[in-house]
């Protein structure tokens, strides 16, 4: 009966052990679900643990300062940072700050994150990104959500899809 109790007991505690950490150390890279973890604020470099850039530019404003966006994998899901410049180290490695974030998410199939490259009623704005469906034509139209980057005010505004284009980069390029 004592080695039932020993044995039941250390499988309670293997188990609290298993599951303990918090839950931004923990990415899931087949979960649908976002991870809790808010980026708002966090310095780069490093990047978080699992997350890896996988795409960025300097978002040209008229606003003071300099400002990036990022499209960050973070296991299988994808989520999109505004980052704040800070400085210059030693070594003339850009650190950042994350002012903004869209949560990490699951993109539908066949769809992508466009960031850069995409215009709103024919008017360039380097500050749209957008998840626009992966097409063979020159611009794409397919657009699922799309918002606005606003380093003023620190947020992304979500847009209306209606007349957001943004260019194939990958297109006729075979």
């Amino acid at each position: 009966m004592m080695t039932f109790r020993w044995l039941g007991l250390a499988g309670i505690m293997w188990a609290l052990l298993a599951c303990s950490g918090t839950p931004e150390t923990k990415i899931s890279r087949t979960s649908s679900n976002p991870p809790p973890h808010n980026y708002v604020g966090i310095q780069i470099p490093p990047m978080p643990e699992g997350s890896q850039t996988e795409l960025g530019y300097l978002l040209e404003t008229e606003n003071p300062g300099k400002f990036s966006i990022e499209v960050v994998n973070v296991g299988s899901l994808k989520a999109v940072w505004m980052g704040s410049f800070l400085y210059h180290d030693d070594q003339g490695k850009a650190h950042w700050k994350v002012i903004a974030a869209l949560p990490p998410r699951p993109l539908p199939e066949g769809y992508y994150f466009s960031s850069g490259n995409c215009m709103n009623r024919g008017n360039a704005q380097p500050e749209i990104v957008a998840i626009i469906k992966k097409e063979d034509k020159k611009m794409l139209t397919g657009i699922k959500k799309a918002w606005r980057a606003d380093p003023q005010k620190k947020h992304f505004e979500e847009l209306p899809p209606a007349g957001i284009q943004c260019i194939n980069e990958g297109w006729n390029s075979l």
